[in-house]
């Protein structure tokens, strides 16, 4: 037996009753052929159906099949939707489908079964170890995920509810850009909606447990396992609202949040998001760790405890709030600071004030003290008037602190000084060679705009009885990985018998001046310089010893070396020089050498004076820079040889 109705259908609470009536009219001996409805379209709040043709085997509780050439349900269309029920019970008022199978394109299906009650047109759903590839087949738009994997899900809804318990198993999935993905993921989600009026409330709750439960990857974050997450809101066709969310993460603490989402043009009305106390130790490495590592970053440690709080509004974040309890924060070897204590309240539109405590740290080798710094915000600018932070067994000084954010890039400035430090600690703290005396510096303005660090005016450093001066200091993408450096320096009255102890070099007594003018440099290599070392002005003794002398020869004057071995100048341990020089001007990796004057197919490198007195010359003019170096890690380290022509 055939029905058709060719034209639409409203779908009532009475269409179903309508539908039996008119087959149960119908004589007993057509239930045996099968029966056969075809129906234009049927209309009903929750979906739109069109061509549809169901077929019964029997009505009192034969096999059924439905197909649906277009359906629209929630807003989503599907095309050549086939239903299988392996038994179809139909009465006035119930639907009931038992050994069901939803089919797909390609002939794979899901399985199910579903009951549908007309007096209060509430349907239950349900799917029992379906392959999540169907769903793909069914949902194009998931396709790109590639999801796999199975899942047990029951659905019951009605015009004004609905509710959803999912199970899955073994899940996984994968996006294109390979920025989101999952494997063998076992977790459960619950879901309930409610309508009133135009809106619907809704919550929802997931559990995601640690235990061999699959790992999911969102980038750059990694998680395997060991989340809960619970939230309410409300749904309109303007926007998406969630009161209060709370996510629970195992061995790192929780977070409340919430958020308002305009619909109608895709755009963040309003956010919160609030921490409990988190564990260091667990959170940096797994949520701030990853971020840094994007962009090459240092490798952070962390312990204690932290919280943060944090609200965006259309325009932006308006406010964000950071604490630390006897924290402790590593940047491996390089950085570290002990017993942190911060109250960090920063907000968009008014003026606060941070508090940052720490009981000490170490900056490289080198010991810091207890740091306290005051800093004031407002917005995105930072001020910092004054800070000390002792270093060994002085002081780093820093004043004047301001940064702000002007355009898309930040600029800001100091100034500071370094307090008197024992070289000797110094030294010993660093792993250098001892060096005597002490170090200090004066640090002027220093500013940063458009990714370059420039000094205004002269950074001196007192060492060695004299100084070091650089001045033009520029530091071109100080934060990148091959950092410019730009700068002339210049060096005056240096004691000769600090330096040459200090580095192993022989014995020079005396005093030098130096300079280096337009230095440059990509990352720790020189690219060209024009430098020079000659001995100081004024009236002071001047001696060198054999073991310099030979030094001093293995650079670019063979000639005095081979006279000491040659002549009976070898049983003197001292000279007396009366000038002494060198210089280097570097171009294309190649350093052009030269001395304090000339000399027959040189130049001289240490003019003698008073008795005994030697010349030391120099006859190579072009040296490779990099041979040079070799040459003076080898002075330095003892394993220099004298060159005999």
């Amino acid at each position: 037996m055939v029905i058709v109705i060719s034209r639409p259908v409203s779908f009532p609470l009475n269409f179903l009753a309508f539908v039996a009536g008119c087959l149960l009219q119908t004589a007993a001996p057509a239930f045996a052929q099968g029966i056969t409805l075809t129906l234009d379209a049927i209309e009903h709040p929750a979906f739109t159906a069109r061509q549809i043709g169901l077929r019964l085997a029997d009505l009192s509780g034969g096999s059924a099949e439905l197909d649906i050439g277009q359906l629209t349900l929630a807003g989503r269309e599907f095309k050549h939707v086939r239903l299988r029920c392996g038994e179809l019970r139909m009465t006035s008022a119930i639907l009931d489908c038992r050994h069901g199978a939803l089919h797909a394109r390609d002939g794979a299906a899901l399985p199910l079964e579903f009951t549908y009650r007309t007096a209060s047109r509430q349907l239950d759903l349900s799917f029992k170890d379906a392959d999540m590839a169907v769903v793909s087949t069914l949902l194009p738009e998931l396709a790109a995920y590639r999801p796999g994997g199975r899942f047990d899900a029951h659905v019951k809804a009605s015009a004004d509810s609905l509710e959803l318990a999912l199970q899955l198993h073994q899940f996984a999935f994968a996006s294109a850009d390979g920025k989101l993905a999952g494997d063998k993921i076992e977790a459960s989600l619950t879901a309930s909606a409610k309508r009133y009026d135009a809106s619907w409330g809704w919550q929802t709750s997931m559990t995601w447990p640690e235990s061999k439960s699959g790992e999911f990857y969102w980038a750059p974050l990694y998680r395997a396992g060991g989340a809960r997450l619970a939230a309410t809101g409300q749904f309109t066709p303007e926007a998406v609202t969630v009161n209060e969310a709370t996510l629970m993460l195992d061995g790192i603490g929780s977070a409340s949040g919430s958020l308002q989402w305009r619909r109608d043009t895709g755009s963040l009305n309003a956010a919160t998001i609030e921490t409990g106390s988190l564990d260091l130790a667990v959170a940096v490495p797994q949520l701030v760790q990853p971020f840094l590592d994007l962009r090459a970053g240092p490798k952070l440690s962390a312990s204690g405890t932290g919280r943060v709080a944090a609200a965006w509004d259309a325009v932006g974040m308006r406010q964000l709030d950071l604490a630390f309890d006897g924290a402790t924060l590593e940047a491996g070897t390089a950085f570290a600071l002990q017993g942190i204590n911060a109250r960090i309240p920063w907000r968009r539109e008014q003026a606060t004030q941070a508090e940052f405590r720490a009981t000490g740290g170490h900056f490289s080798r080198l010991a810091l003290g207890a740091v306290d710094l005051p800093l004031a915000m407002h917005g995105l600018e930072f001020s910092l008037p004054h800070a000390e932070i002792p270093l060994l067994d002085g002081k780093l000084l820093f004043e004047d602190f301001h940064a702000a954010h002007v355009g898309d890039a930040w600029q800001w400035r100091l100034a500071g000084a370094l307090h008197p430090i024992s070289m000797p600690l110094l030294t010993a703290a660093l792993g250098l060679p001892r060096m005597t005396g002490l170090l200090s510096a004066s640090i002027p303005k220093i500013s940063y705009a458009n990714a370059t660090l420039t000094l205004d005016g002269a950074l001196v450093i007192s060492a060695f009885d004299g100084y070091f001066s650089a001045s033009g200091l520029q530091v071109i993408d100080p934060f990148g990985r091959l950092p410019r450096v730009r700068a002339d320096i210049e060096a005056r009255h240096l004691d000769l018998g600090m330096l040459t102890e200090t580095f192993s070099f022989g014995d020079i007594r005396g005093y030098i001046d130096g300079d280096i003018q337009g230095l440059e440099m990509s990352g720790m290599r020189p690219l060209s310089f024009n430098a020079s070392i000659r001995s100081s002005p004024g009236d002071y003794k001047k001696r060198i010893s054999q073991r310099a002398v030979q030094n001093i020869s293995s650079l670019g004057g063979a000639g005095a070396g081979a006279a000491i071995q040659r002549s009976f100048l070898r049983f003197f341990d001292t000279f007396g020089y009366d000038r002494l020089g060198l210089s280097c001007r570097l171009v294309n990796g190649i350093c052009e050498m030269g001395g304090i004057e000339a000399a027959p197919q040189g130049y001289v490198i240490v003019k003698g004076g008073g008795i005994p007195a030697l010349n030391v010359i120099g006859y190579n003019r072009r040296v490779n820079w990099n041979e040079l170096v070799t040459r003076l890690q080898d002075v330095i380290a003892g394993n220099s040889k004298i060159e005999i022509r």
